[in-house]
């Protein structure tokens, strides 16, 4: 009863879910099937690289027998040089006269038997033939140690076909430095050129100079000691006026260095003052004018030098030696008196200098400075009241 009712329950539930069903996705059913497909590709027997390892030999083999059963007449072979056209030229025998060669010994009584046809024929010795002069090149130095025999063997062999000594072999380092030509590196267009220095060169330049100073300094007070020199004949009664300082100097600077340099002349310098005095009786306007010679030494250090402009400092000292020490009273008639005057006059300065160039060998310069006068015993001038005064020269240079 039990079963009944059981079986009653499974039919009743498989007709319930005979129309249910889920419909599985796209890609589920491409996964399967490529899942197949490579195991069936896995199983199957790897004949393909078999097929082609047959193909190959089968080709090798078809080579190997043309090569073997084809014709063997001489390829003519590219001659890369001279040692291989004389041997191409000793062993050519087309052109070369007859060489009979001696049959055998026969013994006697036994040439009546002989057949004619027997004796072997005269055949041609090889004898060399002209031939093109080959062409070297450094692509065709390379020659096997096989053919590397020495030109001078094979022109020396006997035309009568006598077997003579095997030629000498050259070493392949021999035939490679005769035919290799020599390699040049080439430079390289992007190096930077080094630099060329140029051998120094002493130059010289002479000077024109007018130079003009100052006759009213505030950097030292006046010497509270004069040394007036000599006494005169004149008596101050008042205060000096003194006249701008003037020289005129012609010279030479030599360059001993690329930068340094040395220059000396000739200066003139005029120093003028005037004031009040009497010379004996007379009274009135007294004028005292100096006139010196020196010989200044200078030292330049050119800072900047171009074709255009020059930038210099220099330093250096001067010695004086007074020519003319003059005095002149305005009164009717004038009186004029001179006097000598010993020792000299010695200075020393610096300061900078700029010259511009006027041309390819002259050159207008300015050089402003300071000069400092020692007390050398001179007579009373702008230099013993103020020893430190301003110096400003200009001059032209002439550029050798």
């Amino acid at each position: 009863m039990q079963d009944k009712h059981s079986n009653d329950f499974d039919l009743q539930v498989r007709s319930m879910l005979a129309d249910a069903g889920v419909k599985p996705p796209r890609r589920v059913w491409k996964g399967v099937s490529s899942r197949l497909d490579a195991a069936a590709a896995a199983s199957a027997p790897a004949w393909g690289w078999m097929k082609w390892a047959g193909m190959s030999l089968a080709a090798a083999a078809v080579a190997a027998l043309v090569f073997f059963t084809g014709t063997h007449d001489p390829i003519p072979t590219k001659i890369h040089n001279q040692e291989q056209a004389l041997l191409a030229q000793a062993g050519d025998p087309a052109g070369a006269p007859a060489v009979a060669e001696v049959p055998a010994a026969v013994p006697a009584g036994e040439t009546d038997g002989v057949d004619a046809s027997s004796v072997p024929t005269p055949r041609r010795a090889a004898t060399p033939r002209p031939a093109a002069q080959p062409v070297m090149s450094p692509e065709t130095s390379d020659v096997p140690i096989d053919t590397e025999v020495s030109a001078q063997a094979v022109a020396e062999q006997p035309a009568g076909g006598q077997e003579t000594a095997a030629p000498e072999k050259t070493s392949v380092t021999t035939a490679r430095k005769q035919v290799q030509p020599e390699r040049t590196v080439a430079a390289d267009p992007f190096a930077e050129p080094a630099p060329v220095r140029k051998a120094f060169k002493p130059r010289t330049a002479l000077y024109a100079q007018g130079a003009v100073g100052s006759n009213d300094s505030d950097f030292l007070p006046a010497r509270a000691m004069m040394a007036p020199g000599k006494s005169t004949g004149f008596t101050e009664l008042g205060s000096s006026s003194f006249g701008v300082p003037f020289t005129l100097g012609l010279g030479v600077r030599i360059y001993l260095l690329p930068r340094f340099s040395l220059a000396t002349g000739l200066d003139y310098s005029l120093l003028t003052r005037s004031f009040t005095g009497c010379y004996g009786d007379l009274s009135g306007s007294v004028s005292h004018t100096l006139q010196y010679l020196g010989i200044p030494l200078n030292l330049y250090y050119d800072i900047l030098s171009s074709d255009k402009i020059k930038f210099y400092v220099y330093g250096g000292g001067e010695a004086e030696y007074c020519l003319s020490n003059k005095y002149r009273i305005f009164a009717n008639p004038d009186i004029i008196r001179s006097y000598p005057v010993e020792g000299l006059q010695f200075s020393v300065g610096g300061g900078i200098g700029v010259e511009f160039a006027l041309g390819r060998r002259l050159g207008l310069y300015l050089d402003p400075g300071l000069n400092y006068y020692f007390p050398c015993n001179q007579p009373r001038n702008i230099r013993t009241d103020k020893p430190l005064l301003l110096n400003f020269d200009a001059g032209l240079r002439f550029n050798f």
